[in-house]
């Protein structure tokens, strides 16, 4: 007989993994490079940086970290980093050699807090529509990317609210 796993509440602690801890130091290590790439990169290669940096991370968040991110100890330490993306994005905004030659890829820094915040409304959303926490489809869209857990209409809903305010704040952005 299959054992049910109760629902965690919304707002949870939990230790956390090995996994999380590496990832975590890893990115804290890619941030100190961000930080110091004024004095240790040449232009173009700032400039490719901090784009990569900022998207790469509000993609992650999403459809790899999204599991992670629910244990609110973890949510917690991403939103610094947000924090974090907001300070070099005010930092970096100013950069006239960032501006040369296309937009200033430092304003995509400023969409991280925006995201992390839309994914907990999400969350709340999917808790309370379908008393479940929401998934992102795998390639099949049948089943979770990561928990294996069958996808619902809302979770495809969740993933096409977060990628289109993603979409919609990085054009928004980089339009101005």
């Amino acid at each position: 007989m299959k054992r049910v796993q109760a629902q965690k509440p919304f707002i949870y602690y939990e230790t956390l993994k090995q996994w999380e801890i590496i990832t975590v130091v890893i990115y804290a290590l890619i941030t100190v490079v961000i930080i110091l790439s004024p004095f240790v990169f040449d232009i173009e290669t700032r400039q490719n940086s901090v784009i990569f940096y900022a998207i790469l991370t509000q993609l992650s968040l999403l459809f790899l970290l999204y599991v992670s991110l629910r244990n609110f100890r973890s949510y917690l330490i991403w939103l610094g980093f947000g924090i974090i993306h907001f300070m070099l994005f005010l930092w970096f905004q100013n950069d006239t050699e960032l501006d040369a030659g296309m937009a200033n890829p430092s304003v995509a820094l400023a969409n991280t807090l925006p995201l992390l915040l839309l994914f907990q409304l999400l969350r709340f959303f999917s808790i309370n529509t379908q008393q479940k926490e929401f998934g992102v489809p795998s390639k099949g869209g049948r089943t979770d990317w990561i928990e294996d857990k069958k996808i619902t209409g809302i979770d495809c809903l969740a993933g096409i609210i977060y990628f289109g305010a993603w979409l919609g704040l990085s054009l928004w952005r980089f339009g101005r």
